[in-house]
């Protein structure tokens, strides 16, 4: 029988980590933790804490003591895959899932998460796969809907991306990933307004939200000159894929090249130096204006507030 005094701590913690007290549920796990030191799901739901505090040397640490108390328990492997995902160890957070997959196969969890890995990975293909799989085993959840959603907006299709995060708000008008991809959506279709006012509901929901706070600083970018510019140049390279982005900057490359050859070859050296002069000028702007950028979202990240009220 479990003692009641860590059956209240557990409950507990569950209470508080469902409202974001982080700090309170991690002195709570702790509590259960000196009564009885292995047990495995107080392990996990520390793990989980401080993954969500960012610490994530101690979540690995605590992920390890749940998998080394109950090598088989589904909530330690869970705890342990999202931890080894946060320090980049894909291949050990792959093998530890499929390990999960073959304890839970009918699992959308197991499938969603496989595809972020594979998303880490870029194994685009894959991942696409691995998300319609967990959408064919729980078509009603919104974040598969939302990351589906991001998947084909990463991949420049706007309606589609757009009608998975209506899909997903419908059913959790609440939900903060889909909030953000509907946000990215009106925003690459030029609605700055709407796109702002989604990125403020996400934040209401969750004040530390980074991919709120992204969006943010995406609408910054778009509605800044200097920087719209390298945000449409960026978001359309990157709904290309790796391959075709690449072909796309080799062209433009070899599009000069011949240019300037052909402009010398008539004669007219100052329109050559010129044309050179502007390819040097449109490296050195995609160089700078990434770093502009993380600039803006530092910021956003450093200085936001919001009102009590709100």
């Amino acid at each position: 029988m479990e003692d009641p005094q860590i059956k209240l701590w557990m409950e507990t913690a569950r209470r508080q980590m469902s409202v974001g007290q982080l700090g309170g549920a991690v002195e709570s796990l702790r509590g259960v933790l000196t009564l009885d030191p292995d047990y495995a799901d107080a392990h996990a739901l520390l793990a989980a804490c401080l993954l969500d505090q960012r610490r994530l040397s101690a979540a690995e640490y605590e992920a390890g003591r749940a998998l080394a108390a109950e090598p088989e328990s589904t909530l330690a492997l869970s705890v342990s895959v999202r931890t080894l995902i946060a320090r980049r160890k894909f291949k050990e957070a792959e093998r530890q899932l499929e390990i999960l997959r073959e304890a839970q196969p009918y699992s959308d969890f197991v499938w969603r998460t496989l595809a972020e890995i594979y998303g880490f990975t870029r194994r685009r293909d894959e991942q696409l796969r691995a998300l319609e799989k967990a959408l064919e085993l729980d078509p009603e959840e919104p974040e598969t809907l939302a990351d589906l959603g991001r998947w084909h907006l990463n991949h420049g299709d706007l309606d589609r991306a757009e009608r998975l995060a209506r899909e997903a708000l419908e059913l959790s008008p609440e939900h903060g990933e889909a909030l953000v991809l509907m946000g990215h959506a009106l925003l690459r279709r030029g609605d700055v307004q709407a796109a702002r006012d989604h990125a403020v509901w996400a934040l209401r929901n969750d004040p530390g939200s980074r991919a709120a706070l992204h969006l943010l600083a995406s609408i910054k970018a778009r509605s800044n000159f200097f920087l719209g510019l390298w945000w449409r140049w960026s978001t359309w390279m990157g709904s290309l894929g790796d391959g075709r982005s690449i072909l796309v900057l080799l062209a433009v490359y070899v599009i000069y090249r011949v240019t300037v050859l052909a402009v010398g070859d008539h004669g007219n050296a100052d329109l050559a130096g010129l044309i050179s002069m502007l390819w040097f000028a449109f490296v050195a702007y995609t160089w700078i204006s990434p770093a502009l950028f993380r600039r803006s979202l530092q910021k956003e990240l450093a200085e936001i507030r919001l009102d009590r009220s709100f």
